[in-house]
């Protein structure tokens, strides 16, 4: 009787998971198919649905084979959810199957949404069990001086045609702002880092003063940059073939670093972005070493504190955001060192005053220009435009209060869902200071429009942010040359001809033409993955190395809350740039519990 029981059970259990996967292939192929524009009569979507049935029974035997760890299932569910939202918010709007009934719109946009909550299920489940099958070598091998010296030179080879292409290196109009700074022509101003502003003064005239020669000033910063960048690069290469990452990974995070276009340019862009990006990748390289260090000698911690020290403190001090990101990651970074408090808590402030006091008062008593406050206010400003701009209808008393401002009728030709700068020009040529001056009026203006028109706020958000957070190539990418300007600056073309030209533009353009590859320039792929490595870490490694993540998931949070521009590579290039030690850590930790777990069953067994 038991057995007969059993063998029904058995039975009618997998008529169920069956029925249920052919309802996740279904409704997985429905979304490609709306999302992809196919008619539900091409031959393509029963090819969708015969691949989604192959790939969700391989999911299904993957984890029953698998060894899962706790909370696999809700962690995976939670991710897929959530990447099931992002591309929702972005794509909601043409996935509504062309229908005028409000009705069938939202059947259709369901149906999507579930037939991608399901596919994405199953591929995270899918990859984070693959992931977890990766292991380091068994012996690591430290890189000697000679191949340190090696990596280090293959990275500067690599990026020298762009440098020699774009002499003495690209200048954006941000760039030249700086430089107007750097030689006096305009007084500082801390609209963009005074300190790298400060820097780019120093080798600009060790450069200039040993040439006479502006081109060559500029290039001398440029080729600072370019060490600076290689070091930490070849750092980051060489902590991670002492931990036995596989070489096959060691050599694509080189060929990743050297030969994909926007690292080299970036390489030889004079920005600010550029060298916080270097440091932020230097600081969080710190913290991994500190977390995989057994013990704390001190003859040798200081000079660790020491780099922990000098890129904390530049990542505070390089970009305006990188302050709040160091405040986001102080009590974490206590927390997991909290055995090691003593040390930890007076750098980390040390840290935070002295980056608090170049900040403030420095530049106040030297009367350093500041940046208007208007200039924080991108995100609240595009949604109150937003909503003048649908023509939603205002009460006497918040129209009086914008008409204080700026006239209202003028915000609907200046709107742009994804760049603030002509809103925020809009309002500053015109009466700004009294919004400055006002703040507590406009932040009730601010509340009641966002309380009554909620949608039109929503839309808003998502128009000026998705580019951080759905996978699209980014709208801003990379520049060259010199850009027009009034001091006098021009662009030498140093290497001249249509080759070079030619070269740069197919180079450029081969994102757009193979999908794959086009992936590595898109900022939301990289958002996508860095959660997904998160959520692995969490499952299958030991979570206090969440704490080198922590310093990248903050930069994109601080752009969701005042970026000015909805997909600028240069605003996540941190992001980027740490890629290849964030997918790093998630490898070796796994490996380290895993040899936690083994070593105990082994000590077991010989004790018995």
């Amino acid at each position: 009787m038991k057995t007969f029981t059993h063998n029904m059970i058995r039975h009618f259990s997998g008529k169920h998971i069956a029925v249920l996967q052919i309802l996740q292939a279904w409704f997985a192929a429905f979304a490609l198919c709306n999302i992809g524009g196919l008619s539900s009569a091409s031959v393509l979507s029963v090819l969708f649905f015969g691949a989604m049935l192959l790939l969700f029974s391989y999911g299904r035997k993957l984890t029953a084979a698998a060894q899962l760890p706790a909370h696999f299932s809700s962690v995976t569910r939670m991710l897929a959810g959530l990447f099931m939202l992002f591309y929702m918010a972005s794509e909601h709007k043409g996935l509504t199957g062309g229908f005028d009934n409000r009705m069938f719109r939202f059947s259709y946009v369901a149906a999507t949404a579930a037939g991608l909550f399901c596919l994405f299920l199953v591929c995270c489940r899918i990859l984070m069990i693959l992931f977890a099958a990766i292991r380091p070598r068994q012996y690591a091998k430290a890189l000697s001086v000679r191949k340190k010296a090696a990596v280090f030179a293959v990275l500067l080879l690599c990026w020298l045609p762009w440098f020699l292409y774009n002499y003495p290196g690209v200048m954006t109009p941000d760039s030249i702002s700086q430089f107007s700074q750097a030689t006096g022509i305009i007084p500082y101003s801390s609209h963009h880092s005074l300190i790298h502003t400060l820097l780019f003064q120093l080798f600009y005239q060790i450069g200039f003063g040993l040439t006479r020669d502006p081109n060559a000033g500029i290039a001398f910063y440029i080729i600072f940059q370019m060490l600076t960048l290689a070091a930490v690069e070849t750092a980051v290469i060489s902590l991670l073939a002492k931990k036995g990452l596989p070489r096959l990974l060691l050599y694509a995070w080189i060929l990743f670093w050297g030969l994909v276009p926007y690292n080299a340019i970036y390489a030889v862009t004079m920005w600010k972005d550029v060298l916080f990006s270097a440091f932020m990748l230097l600081y969080a390289l710190v913290l991994y070493q500190l977390l995989t260090l057994p013990q704390w000698n001190r003859k040798e911690i200081w000079k660790l504190l020491l780099l922990l020290f000098i890129s904390g403190w530049f990542t505070c001090m390089l970009r305006s955001n990188g302050l709040y990101v160091f405040v986001f990651l102080l009590p974490f970074t206590l927390f997991v060192f909290r055995r090691h408090m003593k040390i930890m808590l007076p750098l980390q402030a040390a840290i935070l005053l002295l980056a608090l006091f170049i900040k403030g008062p420095v530049p106040d008593y030297f009367g350093v220009t500041k940046p208007h406050f208007t200039e924080s206010l991108s995100i609240p400003l595009q949604q109150v435009a937003r909503v003048v701009d649908e023509g939603r209808s205002l009460t006497e008393e918040q129209r009086t209060l914008i008409e204080q401002v700026v006239d209202p009728d003028l915000i609907p030709s200046y709107y742009n869902p994804v760049i603030s700068d002509p809103v925020k020009a809009l309002v500053i040529y015109n009466n700004a200071d009294y919004l400055s001056e006002h703040k507590a009026d406009f932040f009730r203006l601010w509340m009641q429009l966002g309380l009554t028109y909620p949608r039109d706020y929503i839309e808003a958000f998502i128009d000026q942010t998705k580019g951080y957070w759905y996978p699209a190539p980014a709208d801003m990418r990379t520049y060259e040359g010199i850009s027009p300007n009034e001091v006098g600056l021009a662009w030498p073309h140093l290497l001249r001809g249509q080759i070079p030209v030619k070269i740069s533009e197919i180079l450029l353009k081969l994102p757009d033409l193979f999908p794959v590859y086009g992936i590595l320039w898109s900022i939301g792929a990289f958002t996508w993955l860095m959660l997904f490595l998160m959520a692995f870490q969490f499952l299958y490694g030991g979570r206090r190395f969440l704490l080198v993540f922590l310093p990248f998931l903050a930069t994109i949070l601080t752009l969701l809350l005042a970026t000015p521009v909805a997909s600028d590579m240069r605003y996540a290039y941190p992001l980027l740039l740490g890629m290849p030690l964030l997918i790093s850590t998630a490898v070796q930790t796994s490996r380290t519990v895993s040899e936690k777990k083994v070593s105990a069953v082994v000590f077991h067994a010989k004790k018995g």
